[in-house]
């Protein structure tokens, strides 16, 4: 039998003994990490990580109340398991809410930040006074028309218009328009008239006709200059369509039917 040169063997239990190490090690770790998770597990669904409070920031007390219903967040709800997207989701579906900002702490809040939208101009539509966003959002219906009117008024023909819906692309312009009249020019008209071409309703008698979006700056001057200047008595219609040259109409000869 041939021997084993001592060094030799001894470098051989030297492996086998790092092998065993190395060994233990990986089981410890993988003992550690399964604990770990175990923990965590627990963690999560225990009462230190659950939903203690709801706070709303950016609107008032009603509408606070009506974000906490709709987020439907349950106090013993783990923290960890609040779905922030399909809260925020939710509560965009509120027809004055813009944007929403969700987040989650450790110590158990949850916290709503609200952007709101602002109404721009109050909609005329058949019967119906519906105030509107510049985005054109429904946000709200008013019983009938304030004494103290802050919007322009934009008149309309759309049927089933409801709450929290939007109006038709081809009422943004009316909108728009009406939303960012010059003081000296709104304070002539009655209301705006949307269609396929926009026309101004002056108080008293007489409109604008201002037709499509384009020069629109230019048509905002031409109309503001004739109101300024001239005499409105008998008036029919100013037509600032080209507002190069713009025509002020006090005869049923010039009248036309606008579009």
């Amino acid at each position: 039998m041939v021997e084993i040169d001592p060094r030799i063997q001894e470098r051989r239990i030297e492996i086998i003994r790092a092998k065993g190490k190395r060994r233990l090690r990986v089981l410890l770790l993988v003992v550690l990490l399964a604990l770990l998770s175990i923990a965590g597990v627990l963690l999560s669904k225990s009462s230190l990580l659950d939903v203690d409070e709801v706070v709303v920031v950016g609107a008032g007390t009603e509408l606070e109340e009506l974000i906490v219903v709709v987020a439907n967040i349950p106090n013993s709800k783990p923290i960890l398991e609040v779905d922030t997207k399909a809260i925020s989701a939710r509560i965009k579906e509120i027809p004055n809410i813009k944007d929403v900002k969700v987040s989650r702490s450790f110590g158990g809040k949850v916290t709503i930040s609200v952007t709101l939208r602002k109404p721009s101009v109050l909609l005329s539509n058949l019967g119906q006074w519906l105030l509107v966003d510049l985005e054109g959002r429904v946000l709200e219906r008013v019983a009938e028309l304030p004494s103290d009117l802050k919007y322009p008024i934009v008149e309309s023909n759309y049927e089933d218009l409801k709450i929290g819906e939007w109006v038709p692309d081809q009422a943004l312009f009316a909108i728009d328009l009406a939303a960012n009249l010059p003081p000296v020019l709104l304070a002539d008209i009655s209301f705006v008239s949307s269609g396929d071409g926009i026309e101004l309703m002056l108080f008293g008698e007489g409109k604008i006709l201002f037709g499509d979006y384009v020069a629109l700056e230019s048509k905002i001057l031409a109309a503001s200059t004739i109101l300024e200047q001239v005499d409105l008595a008998d008036l029919i219609h100013i037509d600032v369509r080209t507002p190069d040259k713009p025509v002020l109409c006090r005869s049923t000869e010039c009248s036309y039917d606008s579009y």
